[in-house]
């Protein structure tokens, strides 16, 4: 089985997607966290840039700067297409037509998250934050039969890994609207580094449409969207095995699904406080679910 290998090998044979999701943010046009502007009708802050000419046109900005803590899960399938090893410095060589593994990896994240609104259509935020990666690695391990002639023997194998370390990057919202209705589209890169020879990069993308209203005179908004995960990428590590020397592995993987829908729902409490919860999943193999509460000033 793999558990009789290595930690760090078994990381790299079990390795899932270390990335996060965009933390919402409030459209332009959301009355939620909306400033008021002053006496002369002008907007009262230094961001976003071009405040004035969208308030003469009867939007409502939100309040430029917003601090958050967003916590998300995620649980989904990894495809781990080829798995290379070298051994003492040879070259990787692959062994991927003796392996036909795949891996079950559930994610949590705890982010912190500083945005600004620049423009106001465009928000731009860093992210800094820490994961918590478990794996379960199963698959079919093909070898050939000792002895004399040809055959082949065959195995199942099962490993469960834990990783975890620290996650950061960046990303931007445009978001537009009319009437009740908004729309947003949100980039972010992150790198996540949890031990191995590389760090874990992904770029995710979200597009998402939904309605603004009021409950109770809370301002109110719902959305649907959907979501692509560019998470695949090549998980490397070397270990000193003893009486062998450097032992090289090297595992391309990936969401076996990179598009997932979204549904949410955020509110406006006290003109300052947004809090937002939203559900994705494919019908599939994906369920995932975020949280988060954002001071606004």
């Amino acid at each position: 089985m793999l558990g009789g290998f290595p930690r760090r090998v078994r990381a790299v044979l079990a390795c899932g997607m270390f990335a996060i999701a965009s933390p919402l943010v409030a459209a332009a046009q959301a009355p939620g966290g909306a400033a008021a502007i002053d006496d002369a009708g002008r907007w009262p802050y230094a961001l976003p840039f071009l405040a004035d000419a969208a308030v003469k046109r009867g939007y409502e900005l939100p309040l430029p700067l917003g601090i958050s803590g967003v916590f998300y899960y995620v649980e989904r399938d990894i495809e781990i297409t080829d798995v290379r090893v070298g051994i003492n410095g040879a070259p990787l060589q692959s062994a991927s037509h003796f392996l036909d593994l795949g891996s079950t990896s559930h994610v949590s994240v705890a982010l912190s998250r500083f945005d600004a609104w620049l423009l106001p259509f465009l928000d731009v935020y860093g992210l800094l934050g820490y994961v918590s990666n478990n794996t379960t690695t199963r698959g079919t391990v093909t070898v050939p039969t000792l002895g004399p002639g040809p055959g082949v023997r065959s195995f199942n194998v099962s490993a469960t890994t834990h990783l975890d370390g620290f996650v950061g990057g960046a990303g931007l919202t445009l978001a537009g609207g009319y009437r009740e209705w908004f729309v947003m589209g949100d980039v972010n890169y992150s790198q996540t580094d949890i031990g191995f020879d590389d760090r874990f990069r992904a770029l995710i993308g979200t597009v998402r449409t939904g309605w603004n209203t009021k409950i109770l005179d809370i301002p109110t908004r719902f959305w649907v969207g959907g979501m692509y995960w560019g998470t695949r990428s090549t998980a490397k590590a070397t270990i000193d095995a003893p009486n062998v020397g450097p032992v090289k592995f090297e595992a391309d993987q990936g969401p076996v699904h990179p598009l997932n829908a979204t549904i949410g729902a955020s509110v406006t409490l006290f003109r300052r406080w947004d809090a937002f919860l939203e559900y994705g999943f494919n019908g599939d193999d994906v369920q995932a679910v975020s949280a988060g509460l954002t001071f606004r000033f």
